[in-house]
């Protein structure tokens, strides 16, 4: 499974909807995470001013995360929301050593004009 940073910035229809009747969103959305066979480590909202809401979850693939991001877009609950794929450090690792072994087939445009 992979791990995931979702963030974003609710909306006043968020705010609106909340103040007339307060919730606790995880427990109502667990099913829809369900659906998604997504896990939530962490699901908290903060005082931020670019953005009030941080999760933090799992999931087998990135299709998952976007399919289920974007219907959580399409509400209107979120001014904004977006995700990041999140690597622990000997994963990244790996990523920099696959880059590594591939890194002398790029050719960049200084080198194409002759200006390198």
């Amino acid at each position: 499974m992979n791990k995931y940073l979702i963030y974003g910035k609710t909306s006043a229809d968020f705010a609106a909807a909340m103040l007339n009747k307060p919730q606790n969103r995880l427990e109502l959305l667990q099913p829809f995470f369900d659906a998604f066979n997504i896990t939530v480590h962490e699901f908290v909202f903060t005082n931020g001013m670019d953005f009030n809401f941080i999760s933090v979850a799992s999931a087998a693939d990135d299709n998952a995360i976007e399919a289920m991001v974007n219907i959580v877009y399409s509400t209107g609950n979120f001014s904004n929301i977006t995700w990041a794929r999140a690597y622990d450090s000997a994963t990244y690792k790996e990523v920099f050593e696959y880059g590594h072994e591939r890194m002398g087939a790029y050719v960049s445009s200084m080198q194409v004009a002759g200006i390198d």
